[in-house]
């Protein structure tokens, strides 16, 4: 089974890196064959990327025709974007001045920018060279303004790495203050950002530093917070790091009972840890400080064990963060048991290692080691362990003094502007209540204004509806007048039509009693021309109800066409009405030819085209 899993296990990670590989030769391949520069500084971006996750070798000279290609392209802000991973490159490679001279190059462009965020990275990366350099006034400055930057462009996650980096630079450079700043404003990102690991593990450095600083006390409890998060985050490597920074700060307060369960909870924790590094890791350091509480204990059957232990696990190399701490330790042992050879071994190792910050374990090193050669006879090493120390221990007392009373000092300030902010927030609340009131009373007028301006609405509303019934019962009666007009002036148009066809019957009768034709006797003739009187009559009370059914139209018709004869009115209210041409020849006695000619005449004068219907156009206008 095993042997299975390691064929499968082994499998995929070569297919993995076929792929990979396969990949990086398929582009390769396109890009040689790719001469338009914008296609060819995608394929190339490609590329880079992929040599990037493989960690590739061959990333160098393909990242530096990618810059060169943008910069040709005058896509400077791609340019400066990718750089940065060339930077890091030389940086990994210790090639820490190309990478300098590399930023210090890239940054002539700036003016050319158009995001923020390029320079930021290109600040970020040479701050990181200034730092590797022991440039910390420079490489300060770099993160600060990249943090700055950045916050302005909007990319806090690199805000946040600026001011994590600024901090631990601030942190060697001794700005106390700034850098407890930094790392404050930086895990507050991290956690905006929902970036708990990165958070955690800031705020485990801020608390490293008060504990360093003095602040053993204030530390511990700053620590109990970001335990708990880490617990609920199930976070545990983070919380391995937070516990075993307790257990040191409580073994400097000689709280053993507080050591011991730590400890136990770590054990515990290691369980849990899935990476073999850090699983180590913590077994080391839980093993480590089991020895240093046992030798404070006086306890020598467990301090032999765990001793023995500790020698088995430390025969190889020991993790820098923790030699200072197993070397204590086993001298704490040596001490324990009388061993002097070996104590003194110790303790001058302990006292001579130059890359530790931790200064105060190699003081009380060099004070023990000083107390054992007093007893030899060697005066002149034991002066220069106090002369070290005096200085090493002046200047430390220097810097937490300094920063006891700039932190104490900040402290006071804090509490007397959160007092301000208190009085302020007061007088806000104040105001704000005033304002309630006033937004009170304001609203009120607002209802009751709204109250009268609908009260208003609904009676203008009511009054309108009131009166157009009576305007819709008012054109009921008008409709119904005008239906009856309509009628009569039909019945009129009817008998008028019916005389005026006698009028034409007297005039043949005339003709034939000129010429003494036919037996037609005048009397006959005289009664019909009598009727004819009569007929007048009627027509002009037709042309007077056809001006009052028609006294709308005939009004917007002049309106509309001012330019209209008497005759021409009359004519198109008679085929408004709907008399056929016939009808209008026979009422204004005259011929159908002279009806016809009139329609055209009228046509022209109403400016409407042949395709446009005249009896059409009257009914709608």
């Amino acid at each position: 089974m095993y042997k299975y899993s390691l064929f499968i296990i082994t499998f995929l990670i070569s297919s993995s890196f076929l792929l990979a590989q396969s990949k990086i030769d398929s582009l390769t391949s396109v890009l040689a064959k790719t001469t338009e520069k914008t296609e060819r500084l995608t394929v190339l971006s490609n590329l880079t990327n992929e040599l990037i996750r493989n960690n590739k070798a061959t990333q160098e000279k393909y990242l530096q025709d990618y810059l060169q290609l943008a910069q040709e392209l005058n896509k400077f802000d791609l340019m400066a974007s990718k750089s940065r991973f060339l930077i890091q490159w030389y940086i990994e490679n210790g090639q820490t001045d190309t990478a300098q001279q590399l930023c210090d190059s890239l940054l002539n462009f700036k003016e050319k920018f158009t995001k923020e965020s390029s320079e930021g990275h290109l600040l970020l990366k040479r701050a990181a060279t200034y730092y590797d350099k022991d440039q910390l006034n420079a490489a300060v400055a770099d993160y600060k303004r990249s943090a700055e930057l950045f916050l302005q462009s909007g990319d806090s996650l690199f805000a946040a790495d600026a001011l994590f980096f600024g901090g631990q630079a601030m942190v060697d450079k001794n700005d106390f203050l700034e850098a407890i700043e930094n790392y404050k404003n930086a895990e507050q990102l991290y956690e905006t950002l929902d970036d708990q690991q990165y958070a955690l593990l800031v705020g485990a450095e801020l608390t490293s530093l008060y504990s360093n600083n003095g602040f053993i006390e204030k530390s511990i409890q700053e620590r109990a917070r970001l335990i708990e998060k880490a617990r609920k985050n199930k976070d545990y490597v983070s919380l391995g790091q937070l516990l075993g920074q307790n257990v040191a700060s409580y073994s400097k307060l000689k709280d053993y009972d507080k050591m011991e369960a730590i400890l136990s909870e770590m054990t515990k924790n290691g369980d849990s840890l899935k990476v073999p590094y850090y699983k180590t890791y913590n077994a080391l350091f839980v093993l480590n400080y089991q020895l240093v509480l046992a030798a404070e204990k006086g306890d020598i059957p467990a301090a032999t064990q765990y001793m023995t232990q500790l020698e088995a696990k430390t025969k190889e190399n020991v993790s820098p963060y923790l030699k200072t701490d197993v070397l204590s330790a086993k001298a704490a042992y040596y001490e324990l048991i009388g061993d002097e050879k070996a104590l003194v071994k110790t303790l001058t190792t302990l006292a001579n290692i130059q890359d530790t910050r931790r200064v105060n374990a190699q003081t009380e090193a060099r004070e023990k080691l000083a107390v054992i050669l007093s007893k030899r006879g060697q005066y002149e090493e034991v002066a220069r362990l106090y002369a070290l120390n005096a200085k090493v221990k002046d200047s430390v007392y220097k810097a937490q003094k300094t920063n006891a009373f700039l932190y104490h000092q900040a402290e006071f300030e804090n509490e007397k502007r959160l007092r301000e902010l208190s009085e302020k927030e007061a007088e806000i609340k104040r105001l704000e209540s005033e304002q309630e009131l006033a937004d009170s009373r304001r609203n009120s007028l607002i209802i009751i204004l709204i109250i009268i301006f609908v009260a208003i609405a609904l009676f203008i509303y009511f009054r309108n509806r009131q009166k157009l019934k009576e305007q819709a019962y008012k054109n009921i009666l008008l409709n119904n007048k005008i239906a009856s007009k309509t009628e009569e002036i039909n019945e009129l148009l009817t008998e008028t039509i019916h005389h005026i066809k006698s009028k034409e019957r007297i005039a043949e009768d005339l003709q034939k009693l000129s010429t003494e034709e036919g037996s037609m006797s005048l009397k006959s003739i005289i009664a019909d021309l009598k009727a004819s009187k009569a007929d007048d009559a009627k027509l002009m009370l037709i042309k007077q109800n056809i001006e009052k059914v028609n006294y709308e139209f005939i009004k917007n018709l002049k309106a509309k066409h001012p330019k209209l004869t008497k005759t021409d009115v009359e004519i198109c209210s008679l085929f408004r009405i709907g008399l056929s041409r016939r009808e209008v020849a026979s009422l204004r006695n005259t011929s159908m030819e002279a009806v016809k000619s009139s329609r055209a005449r009228l046509k022209k004068k109403l400016e409407l085209s042949t395709r446009d219907n005249l009896d059409i156009y009257l009914k709608n206008l």
